[in-house]
C-alpha cells in the first residue's frame, strides 16, 4: 500500500463487505448515474467486438498512413477510429470499445457531445476565422467571462487563447518573464508541459527530450512530491515535506539558481508522470515559497482541469490559487484549444502586441469550447466525477487486495492512477504494455503513464455510467489476473505494440 494513502484517495479505503452491508455514501444506486439521453444506441452498451482488429477497412487506411504520415506519431492502437459518442469509440470495421482515456482527458463531457457538435455546425455556417487578434468576437468575450467566473476562487481574470496546451505553456512562461523581468523557472521531475519550445524545456521525460538539446536555458528541475517513490527515501508525513525543504534550503539558497526565479511551473496532480497526487500541504507550501521569492506560481491544469478531478480545477482540492493557470485538452471539447488565465494585475501588464496568435480566439474553437465548458457546468460533471471517483477508488482498492501486481492506487475524481509492480514490497515496476494489450483485446481502451510506463490512467469520460465503469473494471482485473498467471509460470505475454496484440 502507498505510504500516503490518506492524502491520495478521494475517500478512506472501505473494508470489503457484502453488497448489502456497503455504506450508503459508497453504494450508489445504478440509476443515479445513467448514461445521458443524447448518447446514441450504438454507443450505450460497449464493448462489441465483431472482427479481429485491425480489420480490413482499418488496414487499408493504416497502409496509406504508413506511406505518407510522419513516423513521429506514437500510436497506441492499431485501428482506424471512425466515430465516438459518450464513453464508446467505434473503429472503421464496426468494433465498439469502452473508452477509459477520454481521448487523453479531452472528452470530459463525453465524446461528440451534441451541444459541441451543434455549436460547431452553427458557427461554421456563419463565420470560421474570427480574426480575433485584430477584431473583437462575441464568443471569445463570453468564453473569457465564463472562465473567470469558474476560475479558482473567482480570482483570475484576463484570458489569452492559444491553439493548444503547449502553446499556452509558452504564453505562461512569456508572461511570467514579462511581469517579473526575470528569466529562470523551476519545474519538477515527472512533469509534462508539452513537446515544443518552452513546454519541452519544462518537461523532464528523457524520451521526449532526446536529441533536442540543449534545451532553453534557465530551467531548474527538482523532485516532485511522489510519496510512493520518494526521491529522498522519506516517509510522509514524518518527512514534513522534505522535498519542499530541499527546494528552499538547497536549490534556492545554495546556488541552484542565480536568484532570478520568474515562476514555478507545476501540475497540481502530475499527468504523464503517473497520476501522482501530492500531499495536501505541497501546493500551499509552494504558494508560500513563491510569495517569499516574488515569483509567480503557475498551475498546469491542461490534463486536470474542467471537472476531471471532482473539482472544476484540481488546485481547488488544495485550497491554493495560482498566479497563472494553464488550460487545454478538455477546454476545447475536441477541437485544438489552449489558454491561460491570470490574476488581473499580472495579465494587464501585457501591452498590445506583447503576445499574439493568428488563430487564437478562432470562431470555431470558441464556439466548441464555450459549448463544452457550459455543458460541464450545467450537467454538474464535477460532482458526478467526485462521486463516481469515490466509488471507483473503492473498487480499485479492493482489487488491490486481490491482485499482487497492483502496488498503488491514487487519484481524485475520475483521474486515477493504478501503479503496477512485480512485488508490492520492493515496488519493482512492472511495465504495462502487455496488460494494455489484454484490455484492448477485451474491448477496453486504456492508456499508460509514469516514469517506467507502469501506471494505468483511469480517466473515462465523466458521463460514463456506473454500470459501464464496473464493466471496465471487470475487464481490467481479468487482464491483471491473466498477467499474474503468466508471471507465476515464469513467463510473460508477448511484448510489442498494443495494436499488434489484437
Amino acid at each position: 500500500m502507498s505510504e500516503m494513502t490518506e492524502n491520495e484517495s478521494v475517500s478512506e479505503p472501505v473494508k470489503q463487505t457484502k453488497p448489502a452491508e456497503e455504506p450508503e455514501k459508497v453504494r450508489t444506486a445504478p440509476e443515479e448515474f445513467p448514461l445521458r439521453d443524447w448518447i446514441p444506441e450504438w454507443a450505450r452498451n460497449p464493448p462489441k467486438i465483431v472482427v479481429r482488429a485491425p480489420g480490413p477497412k482499418s488496414k487499408e487506411i493504416i497502409k496509406i498512413d504508413r506511406d505518407y504520415v510522419s513516423y513521429a506519431y506514437d500510436r497506441c492502437f492499431t485501428f482506424t477510429i471512425d466515430r465516438a459518442a459518450g464513453a464508446a469509440v467505434q473503429d472503421a470495421d464496426g468494433n465498439v470499445l469502452l473508452d477509459f482515456s477520454s481521448g487523453i482527458a479531452v472528452q470530459n463531457a463525453g465524446w461528440t457531445h451534441y451541444k459541441v457538435s451543434k455549436a460547431i455546425q452553427e458557427q461554421a455556417g456563419k463565420l470560421i476565422h474570427s480574426m480575433a487578434n485584430d477584431a473583437y468576437f462575441d464568443k471569445e468575450a463570453y468564453f473569457a467571462k465564463l472562465l473567470s467566473e469558474i476560475s479558482p476562487g473567482k480570482a483570475l481574470r484576463g484570458t489569452f487563447f492559444a491553439n493548444s496546451g503547449a502553446e499556452a505553456i509558452e504564453a505562461a512562461l512569456k508572461l511570467s518573464r514579462y511581469y517579473t523581468k526575470r528569466s529562470e523557472h523551476l519545474a519538477f521531475f515527472g512533469s509534462y508541459h508539452g513537446r515544443i519550445g518552452a513546454g519541452l524545456a519544462l518537461t523532464s521525460k528523457l524520451k521526449l527530450r532526446y536529441s533536442y538539446g540543449p534545451m532553453s536555458p534557465g530551467i531548474i528541475f527538482t523532485p516532485f512530491a511522489y510519496c510512493y517513490r520518494c526521491s529522498f527515501k522519506q516517509t510522509y508525513p514524518e518527512c514534513s515535506l522534505y522535498c519542499v525543504d530541499y527546494i528552499e534550503n538547497q536549490v534556492l539558497a545554495m546556488g541552484g539558481t542565480t536568484g532570478q526565479i520568474a515562476s514555478v511551473f507545476v501540475e497540481p496532480i502530475q499527468g504523464e508522470g503517473g497520476y501522482v497526487v501530492p500531499p495536501k500541504e505541497f501546493l500551499p507550501r509552494l504558494r508560500k515559497m513563491c510569495d517569499a521569492q516574488n515569483a509567480l506560481l503557475v498551475f498546469d491544469e491542461v490534463q486536470t482541469g474542467f471537472a476531471r478531478t471532482g473539482k472544476m480545477f484540481a488546485c481547488e482540492h488544495f485550497d491554493t490559487i495560482p498566479d497563472i493557470l494553464v488550460m487545454g485538452k478538455a477546454l476545447g471539447g475536441g477541437v485544438p484549444l489552449g489558454a491561460i488565465i491570470a490574476k488581473h494585475d499580472i495579465m494587464r501588464k501585457w501591452r498590445p502586441g506583447s503576445h499574439s496568435s493568428t488563430f487564437g480566439g478562432n470562431a470555431i474553437t470558441m464556439a466548441a469550447g464555450l459549448a463544452h465548458v457550459q455543458a460541464i457546468v450545467e450537467e454538474n460533471l464535477a460532482e458526478r466525477a467526485e462521486k463516481l471517483g469515490e466509488y471507483a477508488m473503492k473498487l480499485l482498492r479492493e482489487m488491490q487486495q486481490r491482485r499482487e501486481i497492483i502496488g498503488d492506487v491514487r487519484g481524485r475524481g475520475l483521474m486515477i492512477g493504478v501503479e503496477l509492480v512485480k512485488n508490492q514490497y520492493t515496488k519493482e515496476p512492472h511495465e504495462a504494455t502487455n496488460i494494455q494489450g489484454k484490455c484492448w483485446r477485451a474491448g477496453l481502451m486504456t492508456i499508460t503513464s509514469g516514469f517506467f510506463g507502469n501506471v494505468f490512467r483511469i480517466a473515462p469520460p465523466l458521463c460514463i455510467s456506473k454500470e459501464l465503469l464496473e464493466r471496465g473494471f471487470e475487464m481490467f482485473e481479468q487482464a491483471l489476473k491473466d498477467e499474474e498467471e503468466f508471471l507465476k509460470l515464469g513467463t510473460s505475454a508477448p511484448a510489442g505494440h498494443v495494436g499488434m496484440h489484437v
